[in-house]
């Protein structure tokens, strides 16, 4: 996620009364809402990007709900609809969104001529397992529009960490602990493949190791990075399964 992804801005009352009006959103001035970030696009300024997720009927237990994801392009000034995309998510141990779950990311996402990206990131306010082997977070999904449409083409967490040595939860004496936390930045390259620019994912990744009953702790950092191809549809992220791809042998090529 880059610098100038947007803090969580609220939407403003037309552009919630429009999303309602095309029957993206429920009706009414107590229509639940669970997270909303909207933004003025730095690209264009005519555009207004919106990003609004409310629960379905009979969701209502966080950690629990259906929710429904609505991400739109509008006008800017007059908050006329241009193009959408629906996206269903389920929340459970691993995800919970909350009200500063959403996030858009404006940066310079040039993935061809005239096509430029934004992100949508879904940041998780879940607990999760008391004693984890390993968690991601910032999910981001990068949309172009299309007409009428707004499609995804790329969606990957940002943020991961992970225990490479040692047991969760065990406090024995002498056990030496290893983990990995990392943070994903992605830039634009020179090089395309079937009309869109490959991308560059490069992760930062924090390394820390403890001795149990030691006050004795190292870290250490180092970086890596994986380029992704446009397959035609969308850019293939199979090279960052589990986020830990640094474990594997470099593979640009």
């Amino acid at each position: 996620m880059a610098d100038d992804a947007s803090p969580r801005d609220a939407c403003p009352l037309q552009t919630i009364f429009a999303l309602s009006e095309a029957g993206l959103l429920p009706a009414g001035d107590d229509a639940p809402i669970v997270a909303q970030a909207c933004r003025v696009w730095p690209y264009d300024a005519s555009l207004a990007l919106a990003a609004v997720a409310y629960p379905m009927p009979g969701s209502d237990r966080i950690g629990e709900r259906q929710l429904r994801l609505v991400v739109a392009m509008l006008g800017a000034e007059d908050a006329r609809l241009l193009a959408v995309h629906e996206t269903d998510l389920a929340e459970d141990a691993a995800f919970a969104l909350t009200g500063d779950g959403l996030l858009l990311d404006t940066a310079r996402y040039d993935l061809a001529k005239g096509v430029r990206a934004f992100g949508v990131v879904l940041r998780s306010a879940a607990p999760g397992p008391s004693c984890p082997d390993g968690r991601a977070n910032d999910e981001m999904t990068l949309y172009v529009r299309e007409g009428e449409t707004l499609r995804p083409v790329f969606t990957s967490n940002l943020d991961f960490w992970a225990r490479v040595e040692g047991e969760p939860c065990s406090w024995a004496p002498g056990q030496r602990l290893v983990t990995e936390e990392a943070r994903f930045t992605i830039a634009v390259q020179p090089t395309a493949h079937h009309g869109f620019a490959d991308l560059r994912v490069q992760s930062n990744v924090a390394r820390t190791e403890t001795v149990t009953g030691s006050d004795r702790e190292t870290s250490s950092q180092r970086r890596d990075s994986r380029v992704l191809r446009y397959d035609g549809s969308r850019y293939d992220t199979s090279a960052l399964q589990n986020g830990f791809f640094w474990t594997q042998a470099p593979s640009d090529e």
